[in-house]
């Protein structure tokens, strides 16, 4: 009987109620609606989410992917100080939110990295995203910070690079290291695994944590050919993040016949 009551509460408790501590957000874009928010106004630190702005202007940019360039440790990371493709560093800062590779990309930008935090905030005046602001390229700083609403516009513009919707839906990512003479694999899985192994429909995908941003994702979600963005700012444990995005996907992004569907958006 508790198991059933428990089952209904998740199937039919409002959103904002597993969330009443952070903000919310459900857009349907492909009917260009609303579909469940709160505190969606909120201006927040946005913690790693902030990479998938950093992704987007350095591709805007660096078309040569295969380009090897030296990591860069003014912060913890992930993997050795070596070189690594361009490419390589995108996949470890969207998979398992490596700040070095965020910080290493920022770096290789023309004018360096105070160049790339200007076009950071350009990108973001392009997207009338107009209550953010960005001070870093990998999200440590809690200046970083936006709305949910904001954050539909910039995960959305995120769908539209190919490499972005690979990368940060990838379980895991491989990376081979040098010890002298000897070649070691390096796996990392994605921050996001839990929800990717749930859902095969999230498109584009990453998770954030910081103490003043507390737990956060955005993904994009593509489901019976309807495009969704999903964005959790401030939960209160990893946990609840998860809670929270599992039941905003199973209540809110419902299977809907194929005649009903508006198939203008196009990525």
């Amino acid at each position: 009987m508790l198991k059933k009551l428990a089952l209904l509460l998740m199937i039919t408790w409002p959103a904002w109620a597993w969330a009443n501590t952070g903000s919310i957000f459900v857009y349907n874009k492909s009917q260009d609606d609303i579909v469940t928010a709160n505190n969606h106004t909120q201006l927040r630190s946005i913690a790693s989410i902030t990479k998938v702005m950093t992704a987007m202007v350095y591709l805007d940019y660096h078309q040569y992917l295969n380009t090897k360039i030296r990591l860069q440790t003014p912060v913890r990371s992930n993997l050795p100080r070596q070189d690594y493709s361009r490419r390589d560093l995108l996949a470890a800062m969207l998979v398992r939110s490596d700040n070095a590779a965020a910080e290493t990309l920022a770096a290789d930008y023309p004018g360096g990295r105070e160049a790339f935090i200007r076009a950071m905030n350009a990108k973001a005046r392009t997207l009338k995203m107009s209550s953010t602001q960005f001070v870093d390229p990998s999200g440590l700083n809690s200046g970083n910070q936006s709305t949910a609403g904001d954050l539909v516009e910039m995960m959305l513009a995120a769908a539209r690079y190919p490499l972005i919707r690979e990368a940060s839906t990838a379980r895991q990512a491989s990376f081979e290291t040098y010890h002298g003479q000897k070649i070691r694999t390096i796996e990392l899985p994605n921050t996001n695994r839990p929800l990717l192994l749930e859902f095969d429909s999230i498109i584009v995908s990453k998770t954030g944590w910081t103490t003043p941003a507390g737990w956060c994702v955005g993904m994009v979600v593509e489901k019976d050919r309807q495009v969704y963005v999903v964005v959790v700012l401030g939960s209160r444990t990893k946990q609840e993040r998860f809670d929270t995005a599992k039941r905003l996907m199973i209540n809110h992004i419902p299977d809907r016949q194929i005649e009903e569907l508006n198939l203008d958006w196009q990525f």
